[in-house]
């Protein structure tokens, strides 16, 4: 199952006093025959910017693997993510775990699926007169 497209997704840190909160991101993926490559933009906890990231890792049937390296968000995002996941039966849903330092948490991603309306899919259809 190809991977390649957007992701909505959100990583939560463990529920212990100072951890971070629940973090939206948005993934972009390409996917080769198993090689995952992307890249990854968040909010930034610690400074009023977005967070960028690359990704690289695998897909093996339902097994996502990746690892997430942060590019000039400060110090605080110096150490990369690593995210190990399932895939959901239809595809659209990876969930796992992700592993930092001394950190870890749960994290979900969707597949963004494009949504055409019924006024936008007939302006594509070309009538003959």
């Amino acid at each position: 199952m190809d991977l390649s497209g957007k992701w909505d997704g959100t990583y939560a840190y463990p529920p212990i006093p100072g951890a971070g909160p629940v973090t939206p991101f948005l993934a972009e993926i390409a996917d080769v025959a198993g090689r995952l490559s992307g890249t990854i933009i968040e909010p930034n906890e610690f400074r009023p910017e977005t967070a960028r990231a690359t990704l690289e890792g695998m897909r093996s049937d339902s097994k996502v693997d990746f690892l997430k390296i942060y590019h000039g968000a400060g110090e605080e995002y110096d150490e990369p993510v690593v995210y190990s996941g399932s895939l959901s039966d239809d595809g659209n849903v990876i969930t796992g775990r992700w592993i930092m330092a001394e950190w870890s948490g749960t994290f979900e991603m969707v597949r963004h699926i494009e949504v055409t309306t019924a006024s936008e899919a007939l302006a594509e259809v070309e009538v003959d007169p």
